[in-house]
């Protein structure tokens, strides 16, 4: 995937919070992007909600291997933030992650698995992140066709 253009971006003046992920993101390198989101995740991940389809698509790549590297260690926001992702795309967007699924479910997997090892995310403050990956899973399996 090339960066995003202008275009792609769509109408700016129309939604702030638009805006705000285009000054943030436009013209970066999917390196770039996972340095944002290493340097600070929760600030950079809530951009992803208000991006037009290409950019999310393309921006959400560096998320996710932000989430499978060792740099995440720690991050429970990161990984919570995730989780919010991809339940709210799969609600409202699936095909946006279909063709980065498989990324996807690594990234969920890793952090089901690892939520107070690695993470660090207490499950009274987070909830259970497998119970929440698995609702995902179940979700995107039962909506499989639609892909």
């Amino acid at each position: 995937m090339k960066i995003p253009s202008d275009t792609e971006w769509g109408d700016l003046p129309k939604v702030m919070d638009l805006g705000c992920a285009y000054r943030h993101f436009f013209g970066k390198t999917l390196e770039e992007a996972y340095q944002m989101f290493a340097d600070n995740a929760l600030t950079y991940q809530e951009d992803l909600d208000y991006m037009p389809k290409l950019p999310f698509q393309y921006y959400v790549r560096a998320y996710i291997h932000y989430i499978l590297s060792e740099r995440t260690s720690g991050d429970s926001d990161a990984a919570n933030c995730f989780i919010g992702l991809i339940e709210t795309h799969l609600r409202d967007n699936p095909t946006w992650i279909a063709e980065t699924w498989e990324s996807v479910r690594r990234a969920l997997t890793k952090i089901s698995v690892q939520q107070e090892e690695f993470y660090d995310a207490c499950p009274s403050i987070y909830g259970d992140f497998n119970i929440r990956i698995e609702k995902l899973l179940l979700k995107r399996s039962n909506a499989i066709d639609e892909f």
